[in-house]
């Protein structure tokens, strides 16, 4: 996979809590809205989808100027969460590890996000080679080397989450790399994610 250009680190914001919002900016100008939300350390994600759900619904609600119980969010399984107004294409995406959800709003389009917790102990991710080899392609493998030791892991996972958040932002599937699939993903603009330590997060804007 080439190198892309990336933008900014985006600010990612704390909920619950008050999440800065600025009315006066049109929707085609709006920048994508990045929060994460403290959900339980287990791998059972069902608490987690259920805060998700809750603080995209109240932070649509502000967005769209109705109330939070009013936003109709259509989630089913195998599928990512939508929002179900007719005419209004906002891109939503979710992420979850156990201990940090990480979700966004672009009300300009489709918008992808990933996340990935890179303190799981010592033998957390040895086979990275072989996953960034099918998935991610030699240029990326490439760049994961050519790190010291010590940060590879946290490179694999920058490769990673900018992988999965533009699979997210285009509808795609997890699929192994292929040329045909590296044309796609470079539609993909991607942004690095502020996020607590411990965790990676890549987000994706495609036309």
């Amino acid at each position: 996979m080439r190198p892309r250009i990336d933008g900014p680190v985006l600010q990612v914001q704390s909920w619950p809590g008050p999440i800065s919002i600025d009315p006066t900016a049109p929707p085609a100008d709006a920048n994508p809205l990045v929060f994460s939300i403290a959900t339980p350390d287990i791998s059972i994600r069902d608490t987690a989808r259920e805060l998700a759900r809750q603080a995209l619904r109240e932070v649509l609600g502000i967005l769209l100027d109705r109330a939070p119980e009013t936003v109709p969010l259509v989630s089913r399984p195998g599928q990512p969460i939508r929002l179900g107004i007719p005419g209004l294409h906002a891109g939503l995406s979710v992420s979850h590890e156990p201990g940090l959800t990480a979700a966004a709003i672009h009300l300009a389009g489709a918008v992808g996000i990933d996340l990935m917790c890179v303190e799981q102990g010592p033998d957390w991710l040895s086979d990275w080679e072989a996953l960034a080899r099918d998935y991610l392609g030699r240029q990326a493998s490439d760049r994961i080397t050519r790190q010291p030791p010590t940060e590879r892991v946290r490179a694999f996972a920058r490769e990673w989450t900018r992988f999965e958040a533009s699979l997210k932002c285009l509808a795609m599937p997890l699929q192994e790399w292929s040329a045909a699939l590296e044309r796609e993903l470079m539609r993909c603009r991607l942004f690095g994610l502020d996020l607590p330590d411990g965790f990676i997060g890549s987000l994706a804007l495609c036309p």
